[in-house]
């Protein structure tokens, strides 16, 4: 795509930023908007990015967004536990807190922890996530170390459709679901509601034949969107989802007397809306405001009474507002300036010296068109109330070597500020925390070799003042140094009419500091390897996901290994008529029994079916 092109593409979608979908934006080329806060093609993305689709999601068959993110290179998911449990997102071998997730363009990472509740967000209501990998701190701000998640929820398309759907399986497991879409004339509407679950596994491995229980998870979702596009080319609209339910989970610890059952009432609940206006054929505005709230109470079941006690609970809410501006100002320059606010709250039974805090970041990066290469700069200044200033900035060079190669040099800076948690918690938190920064490096090379789609990168990310839990000390601490080097090379192809797509990654996430110099940054594995062949006969469809894990260690010492493993799931699908489709999901095919946080283990072996059913209206 010429850059004339892609200002054109670019300018006619600004107003789509947080809705986006491809093939409305053009019939040419897969368009994304994370890497940049802008459209533009994957090709002409300046950084590595994974888009999974609604066709993908719906392919796979995944009940979680966990379960969708591990088919990213050098992205290792683990849990303590089954469905519903809180998981380790380690992307490039970053932490979880490392990894900024927005939801249609808002940060729902919590102020109190740092993680997102990506275990409650169901995937009916998903339309696309986008995974960019390496720092964007310089566009988004605080948490985006290793890169950013964002996912966007459903928007209605052409003619009305009704859908529904049924799902039973392994381990008492249920879904049901109904989702009701469509456009007329200017206004696009979705709705949509889902319970999902599970009786669950036991999940513990300490004792001999674990605890003893089995911890079931419950979902009930709702969401929504609607928008409207008036003929001077404003366009305004909005969206929300709502998300309750109960997650049983785990103490693993050798000493607790398993008498009691713990349990974690849940609700998530995310609204935003937006206006967009075209000011002039090169200037179009939009300003986007949002409120994200997340409540988890922890109660405790004792099996001999069956009494319920309160043993914990925490409310994090944040209000925020966008204004953001893209401008073709020169036929070959594209610039994006705007400002983010927000607001974040927490109400607990924790009680922190400091229970909200404000951040305001100002960000502007140009992108030139010079030929066969692309230059991208960017800046940004945040200022919060809990850590003073930050100032990131990141500067991107593609370079088309040929018609089908491309070079891309690539430097970012990044931060992450301390959380709430790791300020003030009574029993290990740190006032005297200092933001922790990066500095990362990359090269890439991607291509087209015949009906080979490929991509090879070199990474190096410095991290200074990286915050971890230091058991010698039971408290929060800033450690010196910590580097994490990586290769990932990633193909696509046919072969025999099958879909073959595949990533290995190669990391080094060492830590750098006296104590532990050259030591394994705990649960990072080195390698990672996936590998996924989908092929469509007619009516039917077949799939197999094949996924290796290195072995990690839990310690920092890296005196206790967590050994490496493989798993193989099947997936099969049957248009059984028309409007009937029929699925069935293999997980975990030979019961392989493994561990990916160590105590717990990782889920056996399980098959599920699901119906689904789209009448004609």
């Amino acid at each position: 795509m010429s850059h004339k092109l892609h200002i054109a593409v670019a300018l006619a979608t600004a107003s789509l930023a947080g809705t986006i979908q491809a093939n409305e934006a053009t019939e040419l080329e897969e368009v994304v908007v994370t890497a940049s806060r802008t459209a533009q093609s994957v090709d002409e993305a300046l950084a590595p990015v994974t888009v999974i689709t609604r066709e993908d999601i719906e392919r796979s068959q995944a009940t979680s967004v966990p379960e969708l993110l591990s088919k990213t290179p050098s992205m290792q998911i683990s849990t303590y536990g089954g469905a519903g449990s809180l998981p380790n997102v380690y992307l490039r071998g970053t932490s979880t807190p490392q990894t900024l997730v927005l939801i249609d363009g808002m940060k729902v990472n919590a102020p109190s922890s740092g993680s997102a509740p990506l275990q409650y967000i169901d995937p009916s209501q998903i339309e696309r996530i986008e995974i960019v990998r390496g720092p964007r701190s310089s566009l988004y701000g605080a948490d985006a170390i290793g890169g950013v998640i964002q996912i966007f929820t459903r928007k209605g398309t052409q003619k009305p459709k009704l859908s529904l759907k049924v799902g039973t399986g392994s381990r008492n497991t249920g879904e049901y679901g109904i989702n009701f879409s469509g456009s007329s004339t200017d206004v696009r509407y979705n709705l949509g509601a889902n319970l999902y679950e599970t009786g669950g596994y036991d999940n513990t491995l300490e004792l001999k034949d674990g605890d003893g229980d089995k911890d079931a998870y419950r979902n009930k979702s709702v969401f929504g969107s609607v928008s409207k596009h008036f003929s001077n080319g404003l366009e305004v609209g909005g969206a929300f989802s709502h998300a309750e339910g109960k997650s049983e989970y785990d103490n693993n610890y050798p000493a607790v007397d398993y008498t009691t059952q713990p349990y974690n009432i849940f609700r998530i609940a995310n609204a935003s809306v937006y206006t967009s206006i075209p000011v002039t054929e090169a200037w179009s505005t939009r300003v986007d405001a949002g409120y994200m709230e997340e409540l988890s109470r922890g109660n405790v079941i004792d099996n001999s009474t069956g009494e319920s006690s309160d043993d914990y609970f925490s409310n994090n809410k944040r209000y925020s507002i966008s204004w953001k501006n893209d401008i073709a100002w020169h036929e070959s320059q594209y610039l994006i300036a705007g400002v983010d606010y927000s607001k974040d709250q927490y109400d607990g039974s924790t009680d922190y010296k400091d229970d909200s805090r404000d951040n305001t970041g100002v960000f502007v990066q140009n992108t030139s068109y010079l030929g066969n290469s692309d230059l991208e700069l960017s800046l940004r200044n945040d200022k919060n109330e809990a850590y003073g200033s930050n100032t990131t900035g990141g500067a991107s060079l593609g370079y088309d070597i040929a018609s089908e190669l491309r070079l891309i040099l690539s430097y970012g800076k990044a931060f992450r500020a301390p959380t709430l948690s790791d300020l003030y918690y009574p029993f290990g938190g740190n006032s005297k925390l200092k933001p922790e920064k990066s500095e990362n490096y990359e090269a890439a090379l991607k291509g087209k070799l015949a009906d080979y789609n490929w991509g090879l990168s070199a990474f190096q990310n410095n991290m200074d003042d990286m915050i971890i839990y230091d058991t010698n000390v039971n408290q929060s601490q800033n450690v010196e140094k910590a580097r994490i080097r990586g290769v990932e090379f990633t193909i696509q192809t046919q072969t025999l009419g099958w879909d073959l797509n595949s990533s290995l990654s190669l990391l080094d996430p060492e830590n750098r500091t006296a104590t532990d110099k050259g030591k394994v940054l705990i649960y990072r594995a080195k390698q990672l390897f996936r590998l996924d062949v989908d092929k469509q006969f007619n009516r039917l469809g077949l799939g197999a996901t094949f996924r290796a894990q290195g072995k990690s260690y839990k310690d920092a010492a890296n005196q206790v290994e967590v050994a490496g493993f493989g798993t193989v799931d099947l997936r099969m699908s049957v248009d059984v008529a028309p409007e009937l489709k029929a699925g069935l999901k293999v997980v975990n095919l030979f019961d392989k029994e493994y561990q990916a946080v160590y105590g717990y283990r990782g889920e056996p072996s399980g098959v599920f079916v699901t119906f689904t059913w789209t009448p004609e209206i």
